[in-house]
């Protein structure tokens, strides 16, 4: 099975870290002219939401439940009390969509995952750490104690991989996610794409489950992903 992630990394464009440049988007960041849009990140969640029921296409999407702001590099741009997250939550929840926890390093995960479960009224089954950005024998445990059963966090951001297969730690599944939209931003869609094709192959012939992962701030930083997420679905549905 190929699971589709999506992670949300900012929930407002007038954090600070959404005004810089950001390397992990190479020459590509926010357009000056959307950092007075409040609501632009909110509207691109919807958008991608609705795109994904045209799609026939069940996704998984990874929230943060951060305590406070975590204002560095790695960390996410909301926190669980602010009111964009409130709404972003209420538009998930009422379209039933599958969730999962997208952890933060600087807190223990049972906290962030209580926070979310109570938001959601709902038990967490999924998870991936945020910018990759763990260690794996202090995660493991973590996620064990948070009852958490399925882990995205394998994988590399930047280049189509499909690890070694890692039998279950802790009595965590360990999914790996093989194609990262960040890729595009640094690589040519058509090796991006006959790579996908070939780690799909892969995948396939060892019977392993696998994840892709896209973040519905990089449809707005880059609109032409629109374009490649519909092409990798395909190539998802026709492995």
């Amino acid at each position: 099975m190929v699971h589709i992630t999506h992670d949300i990394d900012w929930l407002s464009p007038l954090h600070p870290y959404s005004v810089i440049k950001t390397f992990t988007h190479g020459k590509k960041w926010i357009k000056t002219s959307q950092l007075l849009n409040r609501k632009i990140f909110i509207e691109g969640i919807e958008r991608l939401m609705q795109f994904n029921q045209s799609q026939n296409k069940n996704s998984i999407w990874l929230i943060g439940a951060p305590g406070k702001h975590t204002f560095y590099r790695k960390g996410l741009r909301y926190r669980f009390e602010d009111g964009e997250y409130n709404h972003m939550v209420s538009i998930l929840k009422e379209s039933k969509v599958v969730f999962g926890l997208h952890s933060v390093s600087s807190e223990p995960i049972n906290q962030q995952c209580d926070r979310l479960t109570n938001a959601l009224d709902k038990p967490i089954d999924y998870h991936r750490s945020h910018y990759l950005n763990f260690n794996p024998t202090s995660l493991y445990p973590q996620l064990k104690k948070a009852t958490i059963k399925t882990d995205f966090s394998t994988g590399l951001s930047r280049n189509i991989c499909l690890p070694k297969h890692t039998p279950p730690i802790e009595g965590v599944s360990i999914t790996p996610t093989i194609l990262f939209d960040n890729v595009f931003f640094f690589q040519a869609p058509e090796k991006v794409f006959e790579q996908f094709k070939q780690t799909l192959h892969d995948a396939k012939a060892e019977q392993r489950d696998v994840a892709v992962l896209f973040h519905p701030e990089n449809f707005i930083i880059n609109p032409t992903l629109w374009e490649y997420y519909e092409e990798v679905l395909k190539m998802v549905r026709e492995s």
